[in-house]
């Protein structure tokens, strides 16, 4: 279903967009060995403001990526942050986020949505896309939430990412039904930095998804407020 633009709770509302998914900065966490550095830096960014939040960390057993994604679940509930579960949506669904973003590795739309008709937990699902417009028609004729492009610059998470040109993200806007009152929300991905940032939102990107960007700089609360300060200022509906 189509949902409202959730906001954080320790703000207004940035933008008045009805989308599928919420607009504006989405961290991704990274890959540190260290949960509670981690967890002290996910509290940090969602005091601060942040809009959306994803749980990605790869080759972790169930039971300790439950306990630990679970604790990070209540922090995003408490601040009116969206949380996204990378890959899993069996996770996502155990620890109740708000969505499951899914790669070509990862269970199909189709599946995920199956699953989902006996569930009474609802899941927003986001796809990469990646640089193909054509992986991007496919997900809005399954009625996903989000498509996500990238890696708009180079990244130094995925150093051998395909290049998304951001001309992607008008051209994956031209695919929307023109009738369409809440149209998929498009995310940018890939070396997005504060720098970086203006030319991804004017180029159509309703959302910067960021993780090197966000989280390994040192003053994380400030950062997050500066990338929320650029969606105000190159941001338009």
């Amino acid at each position: 279903m189509p949902t409202e633009l959730k906001s954080p709770q320790q703000s207004q509302p940035l933008f008045t967009k009805t989308t599928r998914f919420p607009t504006g900065l989405y961290g991704i966490t990274p890959e540190w060995d260290d949960f509670s550095r981690l967890f002290t830096a996910i509290e940090t960014a969602c005091h601060a403001g942040l809009p959306i939040l994803q749980w990605r960390r790869k080759n972790t057993p169930f039971d300790v990526a439950l306990e630990q994604a679970s604790m990070v679940a209540k922090v995003c509930k408490n601040t009116g942050t969206t949380f996204v579960i990378n890959d899993d949506w069996q996770l996502a669904l155990a620890v109740k986020a708000d969505a499951v973003h899914l790669g070509k590795d990862d269970a199909s739309v189709l599946t995920v949505q199956k699953a989902l008709q006996t569930e009474s937990h609802s899941l927003l699902i986001g796809v990469s896309c990646y640089n193909q417009l054509e992986l991007a028609q496919k997900a809005i004729l399954h009625d996903v939430d989000y498509l996500a492009f990238g890696a708009v610059y180079p990244s130094s998470v995925k150093p051998n990412a395909v290049r998304a040109p951001l001309r992607l993200f008008r051209e994956a806007r031209d695919l929307f039904s023109p009738t369409s009152s809440s149209p998929q929300t498009l995310v940018a991905i890939g070396g997005i930095t504060r720098q970086n940032a203006a030319p991804v939102i004017q180029a159509g990107a309703d959302s910067i998804a960021v993780i090197s960007g966000l989280f390994e700089q040192t003053d994380i609360a400030q950062t997050t407020k500066d990338f929320i300060q650029l969606f105000k200022q190159n941001y338009h509906d």
